[in-house]
């Protein structure tokens, strides 16, 4: 079970965010928007508020193929919310993806497409390499559809909070091990290198 188990409202994103997202929107009426960040750090509340002013099509990461990644990291771990090992990021997240940009590229060919996703280990490549997320993505995708970037940041107290109330299954793990996961992830430099590699950013 991926979905939270209760219904989580958006956070409330301050008056300069609504004025970035609104910015955002009008340039983001073709190709593709990436919406990313860390998990729980409000990805898909900026999506929704993005989606109300583009009507894109929208690609939810957490939705894309949740029981293909918990099946395999089933198999492979025993934890079937497992997002955050070494194996996971070097067997499984790649290729998925590579999929979802994929997809979204294709898509956008016809009409707006907002991924949304945290793309951390893409982001982390694109620092190592010196290059903007959006052009990392094009290397894989290929094409010349239009690809913006977006880093949705928030403090490290508020993303535990959030995860704690929407309850997720694929948020216990981090929960559970809570030291761990700040120190491994959110305090890993990803949280300069996101704002540093992307085309926008969103605070809230």
């Amino acid at each position: 079970m991926t979905a939270a188990a209760n219904p989580v409202p958006p956070l409330p994103f301050s008056p300069t965010a609504h004025l970035a997202l609104r910015e955002l929107a009008t340039r983001a009426g073709t190709g593709v928007t990436v919406v990313c960040g860390f998990p729980a750090a409000g990805k898909t509340t900026a999506t929704r508020l993005l989606a109300e002013l583009i009507d894109p099509v929208v690609l939810d990461k957490d939705t894309f193929a949740p029981q293909l990644e918990e099946s395999v990291m089933t198999e492979l771990t025993g934890h079937p919310h497992d997002r955050d090992s070494d194996l996971y990021r070097r067997v499984v997240a790649p290729h998925l993806y590579a999929a979802l940009v994929q997809q979204a590229v294709t898509i956008a060919r016809r009409c707006p497409v907002v991924v949304d996703a945290p793309f951390l280990g893409y982001i982390n490549t694109a620092g190592e390499q010196g290059q903007r997320l959006s052009d990392y993505i094009r290397t894989i995708t290929g094409g010349d559809v239009a690809i913006r970037t977006v880093w949705v940041g928030t403090d490290t107290t508020r993303i535990r909070e959030r995860m704690a109330h929407r309850s997720a299954e694929r948020d216990r793990p981090k929960l559970a091990e809570w030291e761990t996961y700040r120190s491994s992830v959110l305090d890993s430099g990803l949280a300069h290198t996101g704002p540093a590699v992307t085309d926008h950013l969103v605070v809230n």
